[in-house]
């Protein structure tokens, strides 16, 4: 699993259903370990300062889905996605980093694997 500067892991949120984070959840990561199929993570609100983690232990799907009139960057461009539309992986050792830079948008920190946006 990714580490955070200082060599201090970051504190893992293991999820085999989907589920929506919360502020508690906030510089969490969140792990599909254990999971049988498709997870859908909903986001909270988007509010600068948020960040949170992703990383695929199981090569299920893991769906990203802002609220519904914000957006995610795409990992591989940049480029935020349509409104409302989630950013989706399904290999192991895949993962991302977001945050909310500008109120309303999160943006892509860095990952590796292949991200693409719901269609």
């Amino acid at each position: 699993m990714p580490k955070i500067q200082g060599g201090n892991r970051t504190p893992s949120l293991v999820k085999t259903a989907s589920y929506t984070l919360t502020s508690d959840d906030l510089g969490k990561t969140l792990t599909n370990q254990g999971a049988a199929g498709t997870i859908t993570v909903t986001l909270p609100a988007a509010e600068v300062g948020m960040k949170f983690r992703f990383y695929l232990n199981e090569a299920q799907e893991l769906r990203i889905d802002p609220n519904g009139t914000e957006t995610i960057a795409l990992p591989s461009t940049g480029a935020q996605g349509a409104a409302g539309k989630y950013l989706v992986a399904d290999a192991i050792g895949e993962w991302v980093d977001i945050e909310c830079l500008v109120a309303g948008t999160w943006d892509c920190l860095g990952f590796a694997g292949t991200w693409t946006a719901e269609g």
